[in-house]
């Protein structure tokens, strides 16, 4: 008992060291992922519990005497969305880190396809020597954690396989077994089917702006999603323009990238002015797109719309105020505008004497531009 009690005294001093040591390794994988562009559900970091390394400890029968020797006392866990994503994050920890190959392993491998299990790629790692220079670094040479790498999927598998309090195959009820042999090869197949879509999506959205930027006959007239209202807005010149003049008009730049959330939205808007393909779209540019410019300027100088809480424009801009001169075009009533911003959820519903006023002054702008022309 001697190498434990030496063990877990090491660990008393130095806890607070691993613990700055598993946050460093956090903050500098998750830089070189941002940088690399992928995209993860979650980076965390964690230092072992004392309880949890004297149980470790007497499971190794006491065969450790420094506490250098055990790989896990800090932890980071890198979770995916994506199969593929594993495979990157791990190209990156083994680019930037000092991996102990000896004590990485990639279960995912080493699991025999007759056993059931979902699993994930382990790394014991050092951090490497142009890092062990910096100042911020030096106190951590010597140190190693585990990085593990998995999808949600493969998360979600470990956490109910933990929460269950079965880790192995012989732990399992025999009549059980087949159950989880089954959820594990449903899990698996998931992971593969949402990167296949992941895939999809990718191609789909190249070769529709391809041929957008080729004028192509294929997209003249096709059904707008989220994928083709993005690669109208990267294409159509005559969009880029009105939102360039709307970015000048609000003093604030367009986001170069902007969530699928948003394209959704802005397709919501669409449908319910029944502008619901590629063509009807360019229709309402060609017709309606001075009008646009017209209400954002009024608009946005009577201040009718809340200051935005962040300091971009979204890329939809454009078309959200096109939205609103498609809707001047039909020769809306008040309640008509109305019932348009209550669908869309434009504007605070609560307050209907503002939501009023709005549709009041947008009758307005329209007449004072219809009688400019």
């Amino acid at each position: 008992m001697a190498n434990k009690t030496n063990v877990l005294a090491q660990y008393d001093k130095q806890h607070k060291k691993y613990e700055r040591f598993a946050k460093e390794v956090e903050h500098q994988l998750r830089s070189i992922l941002e940088e690399e562009g992928i995209v993860c559900n979650a980076i965390t970091s964690r230092v072992k519990e004392r309880d949890s390394l004297d149980k470790k400890i007497d499971i190794k029968m006491d065969k450790y005497s420094n506490l250098t020797e055990i790989t896990d006392i800090a932890g980071i866990r890198v979770i995916t969305y994506y199969d593929n994503d594993v495979d990157r994050v791990a190209e990156i920890v083994e680019r930037e880190f000092c991996v102990d190959k000896d004590n990485s392993i990639d279960k995912r491998k080493a699991l025999d396809p007759d056993k059931f299990g979902y699993c994930s790629v382990h790394y014991v790692v050092s951090m490497n020597e142009t890092r062990l220079k910096l100042p911020e670094c030096k106190a951590y040479a010597g140190l190693k954690c585990e990085i593990q790498i998995r999808t949600v999927l493969q998360h979600a598998w470990a956490e109910i396989e933990h929460d269950l309090g079965y880790k192995s195959e012989t732990g399992v009820p025999r009549n059980i077994r087949r159950n989880f042999s089954r959820l594990a090869g449903l899990l698996e197949l998931a992971d593969k089917e949402f990167q296949e879509i992941r895939d999809f999506l990718t191609e789909y959205r190249h070769d529709v702006t391809s041929m957008m930027e080729q004028d192509a006959p294929e997209v003249a007239d096709s059904e707008l999603d989220a994928v083709v209202l993005e690669a109208i807005l990267n294409t159509n010149p005559k969009l880029q323009k009105l939102n360039q003049k709307i970015s000048e008009i609000a003093g604030m730049e367009i986001r170069e990238s902007e969530l699928q959330e948003r394209y959704v939205g802005t397709l919501q808007y669409l449908n319910s002015l029944q502008i619901e393909t590629t063509l009807q779209l360019n229709q309402s540019i060609d017709q309606n797109i001075n009008l646009a410019l017209y209400l954002a300027e009024k608009i946005l100088r009577d201040r009718y719309l809340v200051e935005p809480e962040d300091s971009s424009l979204s890329k939809t801009i454009g078309i959200f105020y096109l939205c609103y001169a498609e809707l001047l075009s039909k020769h809306p009533s008040i309640d008509e505008i109305i019932v348009y911003m209550k669908t869309n959820s434009i504007g605070d519903s609560d307050e209907s004497e503002s939501v009023y006023g709005f549709a009041e002054s947008l009758l307005q702008y329209g007449r004072e531009f219809t009688s400019q022309q």
